[in-house]
């Protein structure tokens, strides 16, 4: 986390809790996020998590009893690939990834994947963008959430590789956008860049699917129904409200809330993009 002690004196303490946040998730492992926030679900088998670059697979190695915080890789058998290309994805990346998926005779398969987002203004900027997924094998239906999800998403490297490698008879998506534009945004004050939550939108949808018993119907219908402004304020406080009130203890990191930087400024919200006007939307807890 050094890379925070540089610019905590520099970026807005609303903005920092919540990159501290995404660092902490960040730097420990994804598959044991998914197994905290599932529980001991007797139907779902977890996929450890993959994260995709050119040239080869970042994956996470089951343990004896949890999955391992560090990850491994796999390169393809091609030294560089254009992650979008179909015939990549089918020939290069697919034989890999399934090498992850684990035999099982569980209801379900369910996973998270992550891919970078190129930034054509800045090719050193670090952007990831993570999805879910669970597939009922019986029925070979792969249900797929992306937050950020627009009516291209058939297009996107993610839905690509998760249709390709289980080869479902249906796929089941999400309408609604819960993150506009990935969190991506001209103004770093706005409703959207303050949701730079896609992992936790992940978990969001899991604990929703798996722990509540939520469809995709429903799950959609918990997004806002108007547009603009309130559109993305009103879903910038439904997934901060989550990781704060739920989140943090299903994986087990209640030590956020004894860090001052990350509980006095991860409960506001930066209002209608200026930078000196917050409010609190989650009371502290003693």
């Amino acid at each position: 986390m050094s890379y925070l002690n540089n610019i905590v004196h520099e970026t807005h303490p609303v903005l920092f809790a919540s990159q501290l946040y995404a660092e902490v998730l960040n730097s420990t492992s994804i598959s044991n996020h998914i197994k905290n926030v599932i529980g001991n679900h007797s139907d779902y088998t977890i996929v450890p998590y993959c994260y995709f670059h050119n040239s080869f697979m970042d994956y996470e190695v089951r343990g004896k009893k949890k999955f391992k915080d560090d990850l491994e890789k796999i390169n393809y058998s091609i030294e560089n690939i254009e992650l979008n290309n179909t015939k990549n994805i089918r020939k290069y990346i697919v034989p890999v990834y399934k090498t992850q998926i684990p035999e099982t005779e569980r209801k379900y398969l369910c996973g998270m994947i992550g891919v970078p987002i190129p930034n054509y203004d800045d090719p050193d900027a670090n952007q990831d963008h993570y999805v879910c997924f669970i597939y009922e094998k019986d029925k070979k239906e792969l249900h797929y959430f992306d937050s950020s999800i627009t009516k291209s998403y058939e297009n996107t490297e993610t839905y690509k590789i998760l249709s390709l490698t289980f080869n479902p008879k249906t796929i089941v998506v999400n309408n609604s956008t819960f993150e506009s534009q990935g969190g991506v945004s001209e103004s770093e004050y706005n409703y959207i860049a303050q949701n730079i939550f896609c992992h936790t939108w992940s978990l969001w949808f899991l604990y929703h699917f798996a722990v509540n018993n939520k469809t995709m119907r429903q799950i959609d219908q918990m997004c806002c129904k108007s547009k603009g402004d309130d559109y993305d304020k009103y879903n910038l406080i439904k997934i901060k409200k989550f990781i704060y009130e739920i989140l943090l203890v299903k994986l087990k990191l209640e030590k956020m809330y004894k860090n001052i930087k990350f509980k006095n400024a991860f409960r506001y919200i930066i209002m209608d993009d200026e930078q000196s006007s917050i409010k609190e939307i989650i009371k502290a807890y003693n």
